[in-house]
């Protein structure tokens, strides 16, 4: 690997935080997901164990990759064992988060360091391990991950909405008149109806609530080929008194009918996740459209540059105003 470069493996349920990673995070710009402790939290409820690499050239940390590390066999009701099985696939994505990737620079990208990473991974894992597959890989970094072989899926488009406006009256107006009129005829009427708040998360929601509305929002829409655990108390613990999260939150005096997670950013936050109460069980109908008016309007009025709406439900996100930015998963052999 040579004297320049060097790279760390951590286990960060065990191994404790390097000195430069609070300093690394910051400067590369990444969001409170990234977090050393949220990372430990994650690792110990997640079902594959989870390798965290410091990459390092002349000894300044220069990125980081994270990987799961999934076995032939993925088990449903258990945690991730104190071992390593014999043979896998090195998983990269970003621990909690679809809308972020699993590797990042502090300044530019930087391939000798990725292949420096991939030798390293290969002689701590061993022979058994064959490939490595990268999630949410954009069109121009796909030459970064060049191999003998690939297998290239995409993967549903991550929905970008900028934010040129100093009032939410201008982004209605380019929205479809049809969308604009029932998004604000939904806004009067639970504005009437329900206390509606966004603003610092540890301010305005519990950690076990939160824990509860997103569980139920996860199993929904658990799929049966990859049945992830929804994300633990002690994360959301972690998360919510982070200081680098917001909260939109709607009650029904002092029940919580509906949440927002918003990992915040001085240009451009992140909405993490989305849960609310079926209206079978008390909810209400459409809390999920009036949700995006709500977080728009707190963006706009704190100047931030735009959202990162995340994944799923494309054809709403993009009569929102929102650039579809399209991404794929690559499989490369290790």
């Amino acid at each position: 690997m040579g004297a320049r470069m060097k790279v760390e493996l951590l286990d960060p349920r065990h191994d404790p935080e390097p000195g430069d990673w609070e300093e690394l995070r910051r400067a590369a710009g990444q969001r409170v997901t990234w977090r050393y402790d949220l990372l430990r939290a994650y690792a110990w409820a997640a079902q594959a164990p989870v390798m965290l690499a410091v990459l390092r050239r002349e000894g300044r940390a220069a990125g980081a990759v994270a990987a799961s590390l999934r076995a032939p066999r993925l088990w449903r009701a258990r945690y991730a064992g104190p071992r390593r099985a014999p043979a896998g696939v090195v998983d990269v994505h970003a621990p909690g988060n679809r809308s972020q990737k699993g590797w990042w620079w502090r300044d530019e990208q930087d391939p000798e360091l990725l292949a420096a990473y991939l030798r390293a991974v290969r002689r701590a894992l061993g022979p058994g391990w064959r490939s490595t597959v990268w999630r949410e890989v954009s069109a121009g970094e796909e030459a970064l991950l060049s191999g003998p072989l690939r297998l290239r899926l995409p993967t549903a488009p991550l929905a970008r909405l900028a934010l040129p406006w100093s009032r939410l009256d201008d982004w209605y107006a380019v929205l479809d008149p049809r969308r604009r009129d029932s998004l604000r005829r939904r806004a009067k009427t639970f504005a009437a109806e329900l206390s509606v708040r966004v603003g610092p998360a540890r301010d305005l929601v519990g950690a076990d609530e939160a824990a509860r509305l997103r569980a139920e929002n996860d199993l929904k829409h658990r799929s049966r080929l990859s049945p992830a655990p929804p994300l633990p108390l002690p994360y959301l613990e972690t998360l919510i008194g982070s200081g680098e999260s917001v909260a939109l939150t709607y009650r029904d005096g002092r029940r919580l009918l509906g949440l927002s997670l918003i990992l915040d950013h001085p240009g451009w936050p992140v909405c993490l996740s989305w849960g609310a109460v079926p209206p079978e069980q008390g909810g209400r109908k459409h809390l999920y459209f009036d949700g995006y008016v709500r977080m728009i309007e707190w963006a706009i009025g704190s100047g931030r540059r735009g959202l990162v709406l995340g994944k799923g439900q494309a054809e709403v996100k993009r009569d929102l105003g929102a650039e579809l930015r399209p991404s794929s998963a690559l499989a490369v052999p290790l």
